[in-house]
């Protein structure tokens, strides 16, 4: 049941209508009811995996809180049964496959089986959540006494399948204090929700046109169509996935809550630390607080810290997906942070602080941030990481095409619908704009963002992230 699907259009309607009509406190078991029919309806048996993790999490930190002495137990066996989990469903093919390659290498001769595992969906999120939770009543805070709460937490369906990744602390106080109906918050649900589905059904779609053409048949491309297919999967996979959480927190907001954000403009970034605290900025938050910290962080010296870094960075790579392209995706990001911190730690004093001031100095950041990050979508978009290393080598080897001005139209058409992407994503410049238009007038634009969803949606694919 994709945002942008008609199924949606009528099953959201319902759950709103009875959510506003029935007593505050019949919201948080009908969110929960509504939740688990939105999982199931991709398929019900998965139900049983989310209904199983969540009890399983619930029940062991309520041990932890009972039985303190014993917390470290409780934690380690909640995090090894999420994780192993985990690792059945995303990597056992992967695993298998690599295995019996190494068999081969020794002179195996015979068939290979194949063991194709379905990955449910958004479990690599909601597991996350879950171990977060564990993670922090281990560290002293009191466990969530509802279940009926705690299970809200995990499956609430606006971010249920590709986040924003949230902690109890984030949301379970609103389900708790079940918000009454503000107008307001309502709107401003609505005006999110329809920019993600712009976002998504106008221009990461009609983006996925150009750089799905270009991977596919990347051998045969020239130097400017590869740069332009690379640019193009670099506007569809943010305008994708912000679209996506654009959407999660309109609707939740429609319902009455608040979801964290999950992106602030990341290709305005000046640098790569600066890119990942606007990108997908709950699962760099996850990442930072419950693995490079625990890691050590950088507490034990430069040489730590950046070994550090790369595992964490080459970890986030592999949770995306069990390939070697992702696990180099993530490796490229953890060398471009520790290449940063060193470039910080040998360029300090007062002069390198008034020339990171300048503007000049910024935009060239900004640019040489962007030209980095792009580079890396390459290892994240094509089929595999020799594809990927063959596309990198095509962007810096010249290769001529008779189609080059039309590539350079294409090229400008990328790079606005990337800015109005951007555009659609500024808080600040949206919000206010919108916010000095007399109440007619903003429901004209709101009537305009579904005219523009009607006349320039191309197809409703899922979503780049519910493969993670």
């Amino acid at each position: 049941m994709l945002f942008v699907s008609f199924t949606f259009l009528f099953f959201f309607p319902v759950v709103l209508a009875v959510r506003w009509l029935a007593p505050r406190r019949l919201a948080a078991p009908w969110l929960l009811l509504a939740s688990y029919v939105f999982y199931m309806s991709w398929g019900p048996v998965y139900g049983l995996l989310l209904g199983g993790a969540t009890a399983a999490s619930f029940a062991l930190g309520l041990a932890m809180d009972r039985w303190r002495s014993h917390r470290k137990t409780f934690l380690v066996l909640g995090a090894a049964g999420a994780l192993g989990t985990l690792a059945f469903f995303k990597y056992a093919g992967f695993l298998a496959t690599q295995g019996w390659n190494v068999a081969r290498l020794f002179g195996w001769k015979g068939p290979v089986p194949e063991l194709d595992i379905v990955l449910p969906l958004g479990i690599s999120f909601y597991l996350f959540e879950t171990i977060s939770y564990l993670a922090d009543v281990y560290k002293g805070r009191p466990a969530e006494r509802s279940i009926v709460n705690y299970g809200l937490f995990v499956a609430f369906f606006p971010h249920l399948v590709a986040g924003p990744i949230l902690r109890v602390t984030e949301i379970v106080p609103q389900f708790r204090d079940c918000p009454p109906f503000d107008a307001g918050r309502f709107e401003e649900g609505l005006g999110l929700t329809l920019r993600g589905c712009i976002k998504k059904a106008v221009l990461a779609d009609n983006l996925a046109v150009w750089s799905d053409q270009v991977f596919r048949a990347h051998q045969g491309a020239s130097t400017l169509g590869l740069w332009v297919g690379v640019l193009a999967y670099t506007g569809q996979i943010y305008c994708d996935f912000s679209g996506y959480t654009d959407m999660a927190r309109g609707c939740a907001k429609m319902l009455g809550y608040d979801l964290p954000d999950n992106f602030l403009l990341p290709y305005l970034s000046s640098s790569p630390t600066d890119f990942w605290r606007r990108w997908h900025m709950t699962l760099s938050r996850w990442l930072r607080d419950y693995l490079y910290i625990t890691l050590g962080g950088s507490r034990r010296g430069r040489a730590r810290t950046y070994v550090n870094l790369l595992v964490t960075m080459a970890l986030g790579g592999l949770w995306h997906g069990a390939a070697w392209k992702f696990v180099a995706w993530g490796v490229y990001h953890g060398l471009l942070l520790a290449a940063h911190r060193a470039f910080g730690e040998l360029w300090s004093g007062a002069r390198a602080a008034a020339v990171r001031a300048s503007h000049a100095y910024r935009a060239l950041a900004i640019m040489a941030t962007f030209f980095a990050v792009m580079i890396g979508w390459v290892f994240f978009r094509a089929a595999n990481l020799g594809d990927a290393l063959e596309i990198i080598a095509g962007l810096f080897r010249y290769k001529a095409h008779v189609k080059t001005p039309e590539e350079m139209r294409v090229a400008v058409c990328m790079l606005l619908a990337l800015a109005t992407g951007h555009a659609l994503g500024s808080r600040r410049l949206f919000e206010k704009a919108y916010g000095l238009l007399p109440g007619a007038v903003r429901g004209l634009a709101l009537a305009a963002m579904v005219a523009a969803i009607y006349l320039f949606a191309t197809s409703t694919g899922a979503f780049i992230y519910f493969q993670f």
